[in-house]
């Protein structure tokens, strides 16, 4: 048997007759209920342990409760900035896990009391085989909870787990105090990894959809900020009055990408009329990278500004970074992993801008190539998925949004995808953007972590102004995923992107942007083929 411990609950009544301040705002039309203004104000305000609502329950001292439903934590870790993540797992053959309640204990935290009933649920194989479970029991449980208060030393928290029979579990749990970017990475983590009876998906969108996304985006604003007002920066090689553009460039993680793009970038007729930014996302590379760039600017007369982000801010928010300090009313968003097909990029880029009507140039991209010529990208559009859920109590269906490219895998001789034309979204391997267009979309959101699905954001965000982005003849080679590395905690990150694109999108793509040939756009060139034809031809030939 578990030692007692000590909680108290919320009670309506009590709570009134104990505080006249919430009978007055409830009076006065401020809250409908005392309950409502016990989250927004009596948790804070640490109200459950005042010793009047104490007596008002007609208790002489705190109870001791026994634990009676079997609970476990595996980790609890909080953040200088109040944001607490919680992983464990509970019994819940006998009635579902229904909500959580965490208390501060002793000195190091705050006393009060954070309830929540948004719950990730996942699967715990470890779990089944202890007790010998048939399936379909999801034990395992994880939440993301704001403290609003900010923390300064790790701590003990007791924790209670009650299901929804009302029967409950307690336990302490010291808690870690990490940064909050190292928090980020290893929710990112463990959301990646989680396992599920059904789609992981599915799952995943249900959980974030309940509030958890919510939750991991506004820890990651908070984040960005941080990283963002640390912003290093310095300029290399020669200094021109004006330049015909920015090449914007983010590095993770390899920096070998800045000295070769660099290099092929600089022999194009005209180069010297273009700045180079880079970004870095790893700090650790700051000294590498600081001598890269001045050795590009010596040997290659280029002008590069270099700055440097104290952690990884994720693609979005580095670009962004990057275009503040780019010197130019052009700005080209490259992956390092991109590299001119010719010297004439500089020129090419120029024509393109002088020559198209200037609604096909606020925004467009570049059909991409393969180092066999063939084709990865000439733009995007977008297809809902349903995915499916299956549980024992029902099967749960959920639209999702995926992004599909015209034509990858097509061969180098084929001429369907030449022509300029308007198309859903452009990849964010290379965008060429007006600066105050740019600008006025308010640049990428940065609601997104680390990378995936901005670059539409991005576009849709134009679309939705009369602007849709447009693919120009301006063809580039790109070796994709080389230029940076890939942990766990991004895949995560693009979970999450992909729910917090298809909950801000999907409407619209369902209405008027869904398959490669919507209406919306009035394509003025001759229908574009779907990924599958051509990329069944590129599969062939490899």
């Amino acid at each position: 048997m578990a030692a007692p411990t000590f909680a108290i609950e919320f009670d309506e009544a009590a709570y009134l007759a104990t505080f006249p301040d919430v009978s007055f705002a409830l009076d006065t039309g401020e809250f409908e209920t005392a309950r409502q203004h016990f989250e927004v104000h009596g948790v804070r305000e640490d109200r459950l342990w005042h010793e009047a609502y104490i007596r008002a329950l007609g208790l002489a001292a705190r109870p001791a409760v026994n634990q009676s439903v079997d609970v476990s934590i595996d980790t609890i870790m909080a953040s200088p900035g109040g944001t607490v993540l919680i992983v464990g797992w509970m019994d819940d053959r006998e009635s579902p896990l229904a909500s959580i309640s965490l208390f501060g204990v002793g000195s190091a935290y705050p006393a009060g009391a954070w309830h929540s009933t948004v719950l990730g649920l996942v699967r715990r194989p470890d779990v089944e085989a202890v007790k010998q479970a048939p399936p379909g029991h999801l034990f395992g449980f994880w939440a993301v909870l704001d403290l609003r208060v900010a923390l300064t030393q790790g701590g003990e928290f007791m924790l209670r787990v009650r299901r929804a029979d009302g029967k409950f579990g307690e336990v302490r749990y010291a808690a870690a105090l990490v940064s909050d970017a190292a928090l980020r990475t290893t929710i990112l983590g463990h959301f990646a990894t989680a396992s599920y009876f059904g789609s992981r998906d599915v799952e995943s969108f249900a959980a974030l959809e309940a509030g958890i996304g919510d939750a991991l985006v506004a820890l990651n604003r908070r984040i960005t900020a941080g990283i963002v007002a640390g912003a290093w920066v310095t300029y290399y090689g020669p200094a021109r009055q004006s330049y015909r553009g920015s090449v914007i460039v983010c590095l993770y993680g390899k920096p070998e990408f800045l000295f070769l793009q660099a290099a092929f970038f600089s022999m194009g007729y005209q180069a010297a009329e273009y700045e180079f930014v880079y970004v870095s996302n790893s700090p650790e590379l700051t000294e590498t990278l600081v001598k890269e760039a001045k050795n590009c600017a010596r040997i290659y007369g280029i002008s590069i500004v270099l700055v440097c982000l104290p952690e990884n801010a994720g693609f979005g928010a580095a670009n962004n970074v990057a275009a503040r300090y780019a010197r130019s009313n052009r700005l080209m968003i490259t992956n390092p992993d991109v590299f001119p097909r010719d010297d004439g990029w500089a020129q090419r880029h120029a024509i393109i801008l002088e020559s198209q009507p200037g609604e096909q140039t606020m925004m467009f991209g570049a059909p991409l190539f393969y180092d066999d010529g063939s084709l990865m990208h000439h733009g995007m559009y977008f297809e809902v998925d349903t995915g499916f859920s299956i549980r024992p109590d029902g099967i749960f269906e959920r639209p999702m949004i995926r992004t599909e490219h015209y034509g990858k895998g097509a061969p180098a001789w084929s001429k369907n995808f030449v022509a300029p034309r308007p198309v859903s979204a452009v990849s964010g391997a290379f965008i060429s953007a007006q600066r105050d267009w740019f600008e006025s979309l308010g640049g990428f959101n940065e609601d997104f972590l680390f990378g995936h699905y901005e670059d539409c954001d991005l576009c849709l965000k134009s679309f939705a102004r009369g602007v849709p982005a447009w693919v120009q003849e301006f063809p580039l080679w790109h070796m994709e995923g080389k230029g940076s590395t890939r942990r766990e905690s991004h895949e995560g990150g693009m979970l999450v992107n992909r729910w917090l694109f298809t909950r801000q999108w999907g409407a619209l793509i369902s209405d008027t942007l869904r398959g490669p040939n919507p209406a919306a756009l009035a394509f003025e060139a001759p229908p574009l083929a779907p990924m599958g034809k051509m990329n069944a031809a590129r599969k062939v030939r490899r």
